[in-house]
């Protein structure tokens, strides 16, 4: 007996390919694999494509093929070699129990079958779709989908102007169907999510789709592209909304388009639409009826894991109908008070004829509906019941009988929302008729909602004019100048905690506002200096008076002290904040302190308590921040116990016994060098010499006693005595494999560089040690292979498998601030050689996170072309979610360094570092309604401001040094960079 597992046979049919076909097999080209049976011992091969496509998933789709395939003996090996020039296929078969000259034998394939082979394998290349020159992700339906992401959306709400909108502004997440889930504020679903094993399904399958009706048959589904009544079926993903389009044999166009309403005044908090439009392209009048469906989130989703009985008992249909009668909202009601803070809601809108109408049919339980067909082919479709059910789920469909003449259309408008007062309390009566009236009022005229996608993207559009990129590469152009600043947009408001794959309830914590450190800047250059501060003024309420911080909060803040690093991000947000927009007053505004009755304290007197509580009370035997329950991203947790922020209130350091973060260490130094920088402005110099002084012995610990000769350790330990001692570095016991001599922390490296801290010897020696360890063909390796069970049990590496997220897999955020620490370090070497492997490493690498080059090799590397996903499988290189993460913020930032974008003092600091080839380099920077078109030029090589052969023009006059003062005139402002050759 054998037990094969899954990575046991990575690469088995390849090999076995090679062994059995040899020179027929061209290395270069994509083949499709498939054992012929359970045994592995045997394959279907199929190719010379440009890349590895499911050839055979397609190919077996048909009757005819299928027939075919299902013929071949499953004891010989079958290759189908296509030469697409000639557009012939070869069969080869492969039989190990011939004689060994009759091994290898060609068989001929009838006309019929290679012809149908060819037509369906021939725009294979389509399969993933294209991307336009918007960034838009156009989508055949009737094409394979290369994984759980590749094919999604995510569209934000806008509410700049109105209340908390760090954790009030709407999101969604769409599918290629146009299914998926949305939420409202914090993690409050509108629309039911699925809990289930499959990534692929966010929302509840109904969400968003619809039925047509003619004569009482089914003739159209739009989650259906398969059907045969659906000629085409195209979906577009584009920057805050989806489109969809279908035609069908029976001679209809039909179209959706799905986004989020921006905030109006005296309408609900958070409303999704989704406009459909049917026309009828032949000359025959047709009678149809439209159903829409959707599912209504549980207000106790906690219920869902333990009692589903509950969750639908606890709950009743209703309906909000005007004084005619007719149907202006679905309103389920729930008994128990604590779910009344929340009020959800659909309803539909039609149009036909010049006339706004209103749904004539309503069906609240998804029993009646489905009966005993399915979602595909309800029972209960032709008539809806009209009941309201006694109990849930939140189950909606909505129907209306139209007639169309030929040529004709009509427009269905389908409403999805939710109504609060962003309290405790419940919604009254008066505020739930008003604000459902409104909307009904404000969406009386067709048009009014081809404005509010408008307004939705006019705003987005003047937000991501904050930076256009020119640089000839019409894909990275449009993915910078389009996709990238959305994502980045997206995540300032929803955590880690929502998009396709992430469906729970995890909340916004000091690590997201690393989003804001790229975000900042596109708002501001909008002009929304206040509302970034509005967006800040969340995090710094979180910071408690001794220093600490909640870990996590959605609108009260839990965990407090128990993560070490926390308080230290948000420093260099406000310090990002004031250096861009010179405004000292910040630092002087109070905010209200958390657990203190009331207490207000200034911004700048909540960052010196960060500094206080990191650098001198919560720190260990070497003076550097302690773990405490795990330091950056949860995945290293090496002390069995630690001490809270609250149990430190009575402790000075050093605190003995506990490990200390080599990385927060870092972080302390880099919040110590921005507030050095503050406090000098600020004229605080009693408070800038402590900062000195205390940088000086931190920095000095960290030479000492986190410096191991080829690395900077991660982990100090102070609880073995002498004979555990670091972690991370060469000699510290820890490497699962034995050639390499330790176990080396990407970033222990980037922080030590991004902090100042690392000399350049330091650089150029970790350097070599994340060449020789921390590489694979697909990017940097978060850490080495690591055996953690000497000190800990419960650590992130023993999670996952080998070449998976935090044991060993590339972590992308990690790699980006790897990259932006290699630029940053390529542009102040004194060794040239040094300064342009860093600077070559660093481009290497954010090759390999840019999204849109998954299309290269879709069905292998998966991910999606629009947005950064969190990881790359080490060995695989496919690209695994979820997309929320803080990639694409760091890629952003180390694009700006790499522009050589920086802000000091309300001025410009421009300081590119252009790649070997690159001769020229054109970028637009926006400052409120100031523009600076900026053009670099180089010979081939490095080149640097650093040796100081260059020469800036403004406006046609030189200028002196190379910071441009930022001004605010209006005007078009021309910039030219140019070094010596």
């Amino acid at each position: 007996m054998k037990h094969i597992l899954a990575r046991e046979v990575l690469g088995k049919p390849q090999e076995m390919a090679q062994q059995f076909f040899g020179e027929l097999i061209t290395e270069t080209k994509g083949y499709d694999y498939q054992f012929t049976d359970a045994s592995l011992q045997n394959l279907l091969i199929i190719g010379r494509f440009t890349y590895q496509v499911p050839a055979f998933k397609e190919l077996y789709k048909d009757e005819m093929l299928a027939v075919f395939f299902d013929s071949l003996s499953t004891a010989q090996s079958h290759l189908f070699q296509i030469a697409w020039d000639s557009g012939s296929i070869i069969h080869c078969i492969y039989d190990r129990e011939e004689e060994k000259d009759k091994l290898l034998q060609e068989k001929p394939l009838s006309e019929p079958l290679a012809s149908k082979i060819l037509n369906k394998l021939m725009n294979y290349k389509s399969w993933a779709g294209y991307l336009d020159k918007f960034g838009d992700h156009v989508i055949d339906l009737k094409a394979p989908s290369p994984g759980a992401h590749f094919y999604t959306n995510m569209l934000l709400g806008k509410r700049i102007g109105y209340s908390l909108p760090l954790q009030s502004t709407p999101k969604s997440v769409v599918d290629r169907l146009g299914g998926g889930s949305f939420r409202a504020h914090a993690a409050n679903q509108v629309l039911a999510t699925r809990w289930d094993m499959l990534p692929e399904e966010n929302g509840f399958p109904a969400n968003r789709q619809f039925y047509l009706v003619e004569e009482g048959k089914q003739i159209f589904y739009s989650a259906d592209a398969t059907d045969s009544n659906v000629l085409t079926a195209v979906c577009r993903h584009s920057r805050n909304h989806t489109r969809l389009e279908y035609t069908t044999a029976c001679g209809l166009l039909i179209t959706r388009t799905i986004f989020l309403l921006p905030q109006y005044q005296g309408l609900p908090m958070a409303t999704e639409v989704q406009r459909i439009t049917i026309k009828n392209t032949g000359k025959k009048e047709r009678k149809l009826k439209v159903v829409l469906t959707g599912m209504i989130a549980s207000a106790v989703p906690p219920a869902l894991m333990e009692d589903v009985v509950y969750s639908t008992v606890i709950m009743e249909s209703g309906i909000l109908n005007n004084a005619e009668g007719r149907l202006l909202a679905y309103v389920p009601h729930y008994y128990p008070d604590y779910c009344k803070g929340d009020v959800r809601f659909g309803t539909a809108m039609f149009y036909e004829k010049g006339k706004k109408t209103y749904p004539g049919e309503i069906g609240t339980h998804y029993g009646d509906f489905i009966g005993s067909g399915s979602l595909n082919r309800p029972q209960g479709l032709s008539r809806l019941t009209n009941r309201l059910s006694t109990k849930g789920p939140g189950f909606l469909a909505l129907g209306k009988l139209f007639s169309l003449a030929g040529g004709e259309e009509v427009t269905a408008d389908q409403y999805m929302g939710l109504i609060t007062e962003l309290q405790d309390t419940g919604v009254r009566q008066e505020t739930l008729q008003k604000e459902i009236e409104n909307l009904h009022s404000r969406f009386a005229k067709k048009e009014a909602l081809e404005e509010a996608l408008s307004t939705q993207m006019n705003w987005y559009d003047d937000y991501r004019c904050y930076l256009q990129v020119s640089t000839g590469n019409k894909d990275f152009d449009a993915y910078v100048n389009y996709n990238l600043p959305f994502q980045v947009l997206y995540q300032t408001f929803v955590s880690r905690s929502f998009d396709l794959t992430q469906k729970g309830y995890r909340e916004i914590g000091f690590r997201e506002i690393q989003d804001i450190y790229a975000s900042m800047y596109y708002f501001m250059a909008m002009g929304e200096g206040e509302y970034t501060k509005s967006l800040l003024r969340e995090w710094i309420e979180k910071v408690l008076e001794f220093g600490y911080c909640y870990h996590n909060f959605f609108w009260k803040g839990k965990e407090a002290g128990k993560w070490s690093d926390d308080g230290l991000w948000l420093v260099q947000a406000v310090y990002r904040y004031v250096q861009f927009s010179k405004d000292m007053e910040f630092l002087e505004e109070e905010y209200e302190i958390p657990e203190s009755s009331g207490k207000k304290r200034k911004v700048y007197d909540t960052l010196k308590a960060v500094i206080r509580y990191s650098g001198t009370v919560s720190i260990g035997n070497h003076g550097l921040p302690l773990i405490d329950f795990a330091d950056w991203n949860d995945c290293l947790k090496v002390d069995p116990h630690y001490l809270t922020g609250k149990e430190k209130e009575t402790l000075t350091g050093p605190i003995d016994g506990y490990s200390e973060s080599v990385m927060n260490g870092f972080l302390l130094k880099l919040a110590i060098n921005h507030m050095e920088e503050l406090s000098s402005d600020l004229g605080d110099l009693e408070y800038r010499e402590e900062l000195r002084k205390q940088k000086l012995k931190l920095s000095s610990n960290l030479q000492e006693h986190a410096w191991k000769g080829d690395f900077f350790a991660r982990v100090l330990f102070n609880r073995y005595g002498d004979k555990i001692t670091y972690l991370g570095a060469g000699g510290d016991g820890f490497s699962r494999q034995k050639e390499i001599p330790g176990t080396y922390f990407l970033n222990s490296f980037s922080w030590s560089v991004l902090s100042g801290e690392a000399t350049e010897e330091q650089i150029g020696i970790m350097l070599e040690g994340i060449q020789k360890y921390l590489m694979s063909p697909f990017g940097f390796p978060l850490m080495s292979p690591t055996d953690l069970s000497r000190v800990a049990q419960a650590t992130a590496t023993g999670e996952y498998f080998p070449g998976d997220r935090e044991n060993g897999g590339i972590f992308k955020h990690a790699t980006m601030m790897a990259a932006a620490a290699m630029v940053k370090a390529s542009k102040e070497a004194e060794d040239i050689k040094l300064a342009v492997k860093l600077r070559d490493l660093a481009y290497w690498m954010v090759n390999l996170v840019l999204p849109f080059k998954t299309l290269d090799d879709p069905f292998t590397a998966c991910g999606n072309p629009r947005w950064c996903t969190q990881y790359i499988n080490s060995h695989t290189g496919e690209n695994i979610g979820p997309t929320l993460s803080g990639t694409s913020t760091w890629l952003t930032l180390t694009l700006f360094e790499m522009l050589g974008i920086e802000y000091r003092d309300g001025q410009l600091l421009l300081n590119p570092m252009l790649s070997e080839e690159e001769e020229e380099l054109r970028f637009t920077l926006k400052h409120n309604k100031t523009y600076y078109e900026i053009t670099v030029r180089k010979p081939v090589g490095l080149s640097r401001i650093k040796e100081g052969t260059y020469r800036l023009v403004l406006d046609g006059r030189t200028a002196e040094g190379n910071a441009v003062p930022l001004t605010d005139d209006g005007k078009v402002h021309c910039l030219e960079l140019e070094f010596a050759k």
